[in-house]
């Protein structure tokens, strides 16, 4: 195996870690508006879908135990009523964005993340997949 040793030295610096999108720069009043926003959601999808699709990330923040590593935002829980609640609430902001959407959406990639998607009973998975 051969490492491309310009790239490694480019890259091998620390990152800021993206956990909003858009990033925070983009929040101020003046310069990113609804509106901006809304478009800017829309002119992303027509891109992206009209050529491989688009990739979906779904924070799922429920765990029952704290792993000291994660850095995601999380709440730990036992509680697994909570479930249901969320998936409604993920699903009901998915179809807002669909509204955005010119087109069906065709999924490359769907990433599951944030706390454990093992916290959710297989039916609310089920719900949540079939939901997107």
């Amino acid at each position: 195996m051969s490492f491309d040793k310009h790239l490694i030295r480019k890259y091998n610096i620390p990152g800021p870690r993206y956990t909003s999108y858009p990033t925070v720069p983009y929040w101020e009043a003046d310069s990113f508006s609804e509106d901006r926003w809304r478009a800017s959601v829309s002119e992303a999808f027509s891109a992206s879908n009209a050529t491989e699709g688009i990739s979906v990330y779904i924070h799922l923040p429920f765990c029952e135990s704290l792993c000291t590593f994660c850095g995601c935002h999380k709440h730990i829980t036992k509680r697994h009523t909570v479930e249901s609640p969320y998936v409604k609430a993920v699903l009901t902001e998915w179809a807002s964005y669909r509204a955005l959407f010119n087109g069906t959406p065709r999924i490359k990639e769907l990433h599951l993340g944030g706390g454990t998607p093992t916290f959710f009973s297989p039916d609310h998975l089920r719900d949540l997949l079939e939901g997107i």
